[in-house]
């Protein structure tokens, strides 16, 4: 029987790293440190998080960069051979896979999920997109619905992958979407239906899709205000609720650390806006705008300076005490995991375990890691 997944563990505010197969990881800039994305690189953090005792490694599921100087994120490992080849190398972290519904048919994804969890004992999880980059669409010639549609699309998706991680004898399949005759999948996963799945939807139908279909919806808080954030924490745990089902909500943080407030508020101002990629953010969220429906376009402008810092996720900058003062009042919102990225991942990622967890084990999130 499978052990827990590490990413329902019991930790207040558990831990994750996201990006790391994509070159410049989550900061869309020009900055001299940012994450050059090689293979060796991949591994010697994925063994750093994983001894520190994190709860989750995600990559990214992308096909093409958004040009400009950086033509950030166009170097990237497909996200389920990263995911073998990183369960292979750790012991103790979830790792996730994403993955495009509409791009891979659900008997090859059904089997390459069962795949990573009997090489990782059953710490996969699998991050479950929708859709929303058109010209990734386009490269594989594949069929773009409009946007409501993409989410019926994932759901039929969703439960003939089900079918064939549990199902002990062959079965036919006529949905809406999907035909098949006599399907069929060996090995089952570890977790087999209990594997957990990830979703990002936003969009209310988004958010119904993850409530109804989902064990952890990553969420782009709006960051108006904290009220604001609390509400749409509370809206999706409610949605989940009443589906039956019980979600954990996870944010995606980018982490700027430093001695003083001053000091971390220059470095965060150094790599965005001196050496910010101004063309390949506008790209990215014209994009994000007008097929996600994610964001409304009265926060888009806001959101540049998030996008370039980090890819749209929450500031998490200042001196460590600062910084883990934030994450008490997430945890207080209802946030249940951070996926973190920084400029300079093994540097800061060392300093991160160093200089907050310890201060983060002292406020009561995080219980420290069994050796």
């Amino acid at each position: 029987m499978a052990t827990l997944n590490p990413i329902f563990r019991s930790n207040r505010m558990k831990l994750g790293v996201m990006a790391i197969n994509c070159s410049g990881g989550s900061t869309v800039t020009t900055a001299p440190e940012a994450w050059p994305m090689t293979w060796s690189d991949n591994v010697k953090l994925a063994r750093m998080v994983d001894q520190a005792g994190f709860e989750a490694l995600l990559p990214v599921g992308r096909w093409k960069g958004y040009g400009g100087s950086s033509n950030f994120n166009n170097r990237t490992f497909e996200s389920f051979t990263w995911a073998a080849g990183i369960g292979a190398v750790t012991k103790q972290i979830a790792v996730l896979s994403t993955i495009h519904a509409p791009l891979v048919h659900p008997v090859m994804a059904a089997k390459q999920a069962a795949t990573i969890d009997h090489i990782t004992d059953g710490r996969f999880v699998l991050n479950v997109v929708c859709g929303w980059f058109r010209n990734e669409f386009e490269m594989f010639d594949a069929e773009w619905r409009e946007h409501d549609r993409r989410y019926d699309y994932a759901a039929e998706w969703l439960r003939l992958c089900r079918r064939l991680w549990t199902e002990t004898e062959s079965f036919n399949f006529e949905g809406e979407f999907f035909h098949g005759k006599d399907l069929w999948s060996e090995p089952k996963p570890v977790q087999r239906a209990l594997l957990p799945v990830m979703n990002a939807g936003s969009s209310l139908i988004g958010q119904r899709f993850s409530a109804e279909n989902c064990d952890m919806n990553f969420v782009m808080l709006r960051q108006k205000n904290e009220e604001s954030d609390r509400a749409q924490i509370y809206q999706l745990k409610q949605m989940a609720s009443a589906a039956g089902r019980h979600s954990g909500c996870w944010i995606h943080g980018y982490a700027v650390i430093r001695p003083t407030q001053k000091e971390a508020e220059a470095a965060l101002e150094r790599y965005v806006v001196q050496f910010g990629d101004d063309e390949a953010v506008n790209n990215m969220l014209s994009i994000f705008g007008m097929e996600s429906e994610t964001l409304e376009p009265s926060v888009m402008d806001a959101f540049r300076f998030h996008f370039k810092a980090g890819h749209g996720g929450y500031p998490l900058v200042g001196t460590p005490k600062k910084v883990v003062d934030d994450m008490v009042r997430l945890a207080d919102m209802g946030v249940d995991g951070i996926l973190l990225s920084w400029l300079d991942y093994l540097g800061e990622c060392a300093q991160w375990i160093e200089e907050v967890i310890p201060l983060m084990e002292a406020a009561g999130l995080r219980a420290p890691a069994s050796s």
